[in-house]
């Protein structure tokens, strides 16, 4: 196709998304026969600008958008917002850009409005250009009695410098000018993520950084929690200029960046006379990030694969950042199958993460070690202090985990883990301390609520989706839920009642004139797992035992619903039915449901949309084997991807038989 001329353009993908809905004006829509693009200001942009004017096509220039991916291009991280310029390019200060032009017209309001909800969502959770994990800031480490400046090094060579009017010289100029201007303050020079990742290098020599007012930021530190220390900027042409003017920083511009000239930025030293005759207008932050973020830059979906606005991008990238934040860079992986490691490895696919898998040793005591349920438990019984326990999500599969069918959500938790009531969890600290629910995360509680019920979404979405009727003559119609008896769920979530009989029985002995019905464990139905009742003994103490039709249809025609600490009862909760525990499960003692024994740590009230809040949203990851650019996405998207599949039709065959005969002789 003519539209693709270098090898690096052909490989991005999406770009086909990306060049969607491309027009020159309002006459003439541009097919992609009518495209060549190049790359920046970079030989092969210069190589299509001239294949372009001798065969009469539209060139575009591209870039990475100002707001890119989970990591470094470098490292090879998809782009998920691209800009694509038919007049210029944005940092080339040299001629006009779309950009440039779009700034130069009259602000709206209402893209302005947009704009401010969209800097307080970065400034808020520490969005960036490379979303990759980043060191934590020690406070310490800027003194709160000396004033702080703060000085941008670029990569030597960066296109943006020379096409700013600035060269090599203009960084040695700058760094002098923050000493002069700041003779008692602490200047601190920013190395460039490229350069501390080693693939570039900076402006600036050991030498010329070797002065006792000078200190050097060599970690990965976050750019926005970063310059919440300074009070006053030095830059070229950084984009981290204009993530400082968002910070509401002075920025001394020495270059012309494309938010020069503007006058939001102090430009005396900068080459104005590159722009004065085109930025000749005042203009507000506001309007350069509607301008620059909302109409430039163009953004790609990950899941829908289709154009989407910065909202949406910036939606997904929070999950994965505050994900980053718990889950190290190295682990040791302890006990893993290999049918598990396929799809850990997707969930944890965050930048620079290493994963050491151990099978036949344990790994050493000192490191970070992930493993799953049980074996967690013992590590963690044996001394090891630093576990990360990896358990299913609420929201995983059409078809059992025992059937080895792929999870779409885990959770990772470095404190305990949502089961365990003997000790705190991730999740019970989310229930215990996160602030209240903004308006619109209650609205979007509210949202993801009636799509599980409207799409039947469950934990495993097995059995069959068949109406039942509710037996006539009963005030009251009670749902008994069996679990697996040698989970971890009972062992450390039960107190008393600790098998599916005794449950029965307690609960017939309590409501001794309800209809009852059982529900065993779609695992021990299978034969996969523990906690059977024969037949003739189960009916003693419930009216019917429902192996077959899917635990939503058993919800509509039931009254309450009692468990020992089944997922199901916060499903149940989710459906607007009274709820009885017998146990402690991570939904019991927070004033929802009614319990038979108390957790002291618990206590405190909460409503039931931040107990889904957090524990749909905010505790589990996210994935699908069909989308492996972002290791977490939304339950919403998860929800979507498990309603196409279809329902699950309680199958059965011998090799599933096998497995559970085998698994039972085992235990």
């Amino acid at each position: 196709m003519k539209y693709l001329t270098s090898r690096g353009i052909r490989k991005i993908r999406f770009l086909d998304q990306f060049l969607d809905h491309i027009e020159t004006d309002e006459h003439f829509k541009l097919t992609k026969e009518h495209l060549i693009l190049g790359w920046g200001r970079k030989k092969s942009f210069f190589k299509a600008k001239a294949y372009a004017k001798k065969h009469h096509l539209h060139l575009l220039c591209l870039e990475d958008g100002f707001i890119r991916s989970l990591g470094l291009g470098k490292d090879g991280y998809t782009p998920l917002s691209l800009i694509l310029d038919e007049t210029g390019i944005y940092f080339d200060a040299l001629q006009p850009s779309d950009l440039e032009n779009l700034i130069l017209l009259a602000e709206n309001s209402e893209l302005n409005q947009r704009a401010e909800q969209n800097i307080q969502t970065i400034l808020k959770n520490g969005i960036t250009k490379y979303n990759q994990k980043f060191i934590p800031l020690d406070p310490q480490k800027f003194t709160p009695t000396q004033q702080h400046i703060l000085v941008v090094d670029q990569t030597y060579g960066d296109q943006s410098i020379q096409y700013a009017g600035a060269n090599v010289l203009t960084f040695k100029k700058m760094l002098a000018q923050a000493q002069h201007d700041f003779p008692d303050a602490i200047i601190w020079v920013k190395v460039h993520p490229d350069v501390l990742a080693k693939k570039s290098k900076g402006h600036f020599t050991h030498k010329e950084l070797n002065h006792p007012q000078i200190r050097v930021l060599t970690q990965q530190y976050n750019p926005i929690e970063l310059l919440r220390q300074f009070t006053h900027v030095y830059v070229v042409s950084s984009q981290l200029g204009f993530e400082a003017l968002m910070c509401g920083k002075q920025v001394y511009c020495f270059g012309m960046p494309w938010y020069a000239g503007w006058g939001l930025t102090d430009d005396r030293y900068a080459p104005v006379y590159l722009v004065n005759e085109r930025r000749n207008k005042q203009r507000s932050l506001l309007h350069l990030f509607a301008c620059a973020y909302l109409k430039y830059a163009r953004y790609v979906h990950p899941v829908t694969q289709q154009q989407c606005e910065l909202e949406d991008l910036l939606s997904l990238f929070i999950p994965n950042i505050r994900a980053q934040k718990y889950i190290p860079i190295k682990l040791s992986a302890y006990g893993f199958s290999h049918w598990k490691r396929q799809f850990i490895s997707d969930f944890l696919n965050f930048p620079d993460t290493q994963i050491n898998y151990y099978s036949l040793f344990k790994p050493p005591k000192t490191d970070i070690v992930l493993a799953w349920g049980k074996k967690a438990q013992r590590l963690r019984a044996s001394g090891y202090q630093y576990v990360i326990t990896v358990e299913d999500g609420f929201i995983r599969s059409i078809g059992l985990g025992a059937n080895l069918v792929r999870p779409c959500s885990l959770v990772f938790d470095d404190i305990g883990i949502y089961y365990d009531a003997t000790r705190p969890s991730r999740l019970e600290n989310l229930l215990k301390y996160r602030a209240e629910l903004s308006l619109e995360e209650k609205q979007r509680v509210l949202e993801l609520t009636q799509m599980l019920i409207e799409l039947h979404i469950t934990k495993y979405n097995v059995g069959i989706q068949q109406e039942l009727v509710r037996p006539q003559g009963y005030d009251n119609v009670i749902l008994v839920i069996g679990q697996v008896e040698d989970d971890m769920s009972i062992q450390l979530g039960s107190i008393e009642i600790k098998t599916n009989l005794s449950l029965l029985k307690t609960v017939k002995a309590r409501n001794p004139t309800a209809y009852i019905i059982y529900k065993p464990h779609p695992d021990v139905v299978e034969g996969l797992r523990v906690g059977a009742i024969s037949e003739h003994i189960a009916y003693q103490y419930c009216h019917h035992i429902e192996t077959k039709v899917s635990i939503l249809e058993c919800f509509k025609i039931c009254d309450d619903v009692h468990t020992i600490s089944s997922l199901s009862g916060f499903e149940a909760l989710i459906r607007g039915l009274n709820v009885y525990c017998y146990g402690l499960p991570f939904y019991a003692g927070w004033g929802l449901t009614y319990d038979e024994y108390q957790c002291e740590r618990r206590g405190t009230l909460i409503s039931l949309e931040k107990l889904i809040f957090c524990t749909l949203v905010e505790y589990p990851l996210y994935n699908f084997k069909e989308i492996n650019i972002l290791p977490t996405i939304h339950p919403e998207n998860v929800i979507e991807h498990l309603s196409k599949m279809g329902y699950f039709q309680h199958p059965k065959s011998y090799l599933m038989k096998a497995i559970g005969f085998f698994r039972n002789f085992k235990s």
